[in-house]
């Protein structure tokens, strides 16, 4: 039996044929997931398409009617489950290069790793890795022009309007109209793409830039500048900048701090890490340094502000200490100016002082004076 012509191309309606499934990897990730030296991070690449297919929900049909009811997880727990042995196994890497694609996910933000206890039925398995994913932060690696709005593109390639479509229509004409133009399926596959790519640009832009006006980034501040100095060159794009940026305001904001404590405590951590002799490509990004809760080796954003906790702290403690001596300190000369007072209006008093500073009489008769001087003033002087 021939197989049936879509296309009128022998090989693409073979592989129409095709009940082909699995991991999607988006083209922009190609420019947005790049290793120190600007080339595609092909093993991060993999395993976050890995993890967004896991994170897609798969459906549930009606047996009767094949209308989608309901959507479901693929996974059992709250969060996927896996492992670096896993991962390398599945795409051929050693444990190392796993584990080092996964952080460098996590430090673009697009996953976050969480290690639990779990109890698997014969006891407690400790530190099994789960990995969380950042929907809003893979929309951002996806579409880098314009993660704040859906794909553009998205409306196009799923309309599938046959409204004016005439009953004679060739089922396979009326299937592949993508708008308002359509293109001439059954032309050479190089022509359709050239067509393609100029009567529908696509959002895959050849230049990513994080531009949204003509203005480019807006001014920004003389201390985000500086801590900007210190964002390793491979990662010091246009783009990082202004997520940087946005980053930084609200850091401001929320911390309660200025711009001064950022701008130096990120150029600490970056100048430790270089000290350690770390790559630069381990090196965190400002905005991802900014963000709270973040796996940062060395000094990060929750450790500099619990350090300018512990040292106001330490601060208040020691003008509290100095507050109560200067007290104290009042307090004495206060019942000593009382004290002279009433000395200077009680004869015995005046009689014992003058025994005890009598050098004459030796300095066990001073001594003893003192004493008699003291009992005295402890039974009559009663300070206001």
């Amino acid at each position: 039996m021939n197989p049936r012509k879509l296309t009128g191309n022998a090989s693409v309606d073979a592989i129409a044929t095709m009940a082909i499934t699995g991991n999607v990897i988006p083209a922009t990730w190609y420019k947005t997931i790049t290793t120190a030296s600007g080339k595609a991070d092909l093993a991060a690449i993999n395993i976050l398409s890995d993890v967004l297919y896991w994170y897609r929900p798969s459906e549930i049909r009606d047996e009767a009617t094949g209308d989608i009811i309901a959507y479901r997880k693929r996974f059992s727990a709250d969060l996927l489950q896996r492992s670096y042995d896993r991962l390398a196994e599945h795409f051929g890497l050693s444990k190392r290069q796993a584990k080092d694609a996964v952080v460098r996910l996590e430090e673009l933000g697009a996953v976050r790793r969480v290690f639990r206890n779990v109890d698997c039925g014969a006891g407690m398995m400790g530190n099994v890795m789960f990995i969380a994913i950042d929907p809003a932060q893979v929309l951002e690696l996806t579409y880098p022009d314009q993660s704040d709005d859906l794909d553009p593109m998205a409306k196009k390639r799923h309309r599938y309007d046959g409204g004016d479509a005439k009953s004679d229509t060739p089922m396979s004409e009326f299937r592949h109209r993508y708008g308002e133009k359509s293109p001439d399926i059954y032309k050479d596959y190089s022509e359709t793409t050239e067509r393609l790519s100029s009567d529908h640009p696509t959002n895959q832009p050849e230049r990513l830039s994080c531009d949204k006006g003509d203005g480019g980034l807006a001014e920004t501040s003389e201390s985000f500048e500086r801590a900007w100095e210190k964002v390793p060159g491979s990662k010091a794009s246009q783009c990082a900048k202004e997520k940087a940026w946005r980053v930084w305001q609200g850091s401001l904001s929320d911390h309660g701090v200025d711009g001064d404590f950022l701008a130096s405590s990120y150029r600490r951590y970056v100048i430790q890490q270089e000290q350690a002799g770390t790559e630069a490509r381990f090196i965190a990004t400002l905005s991802t340094w900014l963000k709270p809760n973040r796996p940062i080796t060395g000094l990060s954003l929750d450790a500099a502000l619990e350090n300018r906790r512990e040292q106001r702290a330490r601060a208040e403690r020691r003008s509290a200490e100095r507050r109560a001596e200067e007290e104290h300190r009042k307090e004495e000369e206060r019942i000593r100016a009382l004290e002279t007072e009433w000395r200077d209006s009680d004869p015995e008093a005046q009689r014992l002082w003058s025994l005890a500073w009598d050098y004459g009489a030796g300095f066990d008769r001073m001594g003893d004076a003192m004493r008699d001087y003291r009992a005295y003033r402890d039974e009559r002087f009663r300070p206001g």
